[in-house]
């Protein structure tokens, strides 16, 4: 084990909210519920190439002032449209008995 996960591993702070949620629900459902929990380590992104790169780039823009913008309207027009396909899709696929269903499976242009 490195010395940075055992550092990790080391500092768990048992008096913070988090933890101590997460110790009562683990508690609930492994004992009385009868739900069988399996916790999996999964280890930092430490030693991944470029990691400390994008680390560092996202700590420095912490330090940018927020600026705020408007947008218009029509700059969300894009993702409400896909939106609104994705939603037509899904009902239309609870449709596969409909015969025009089995014609044009895909909801959107011609």
């Amino acid at each position: 084990m490195s010395s940075l996960q055992s550092i990790s591993i080391n500092d768990f702070n048992l008096d913070s909210d988090v933890v101590q949620k997460f110790l009562k629900d683990y508690t609930t459902l492994a004992k009385k519920n009868g739900k069988n929990i399996v916790l999996c380590w999964i280890p930092s992104h430490v030693g991944m190439l470029g990691n400390e790169k994008a680390d560092a780039a996202l700590k420095s823009a912490l330090s940018f002032p927020i600026t705020r913008m408007k947008l218009p309207a029509t700059d969300m027009y894009p993702c409400i449209t896909k939106l609104i396909f994705d939603e037509w899709q899904e009902v239309w696929n609870c449709c596969a008995r409909n015969k025009l269903n089995a014609i044009r499976p895909t909801v959107g242009g011609y």
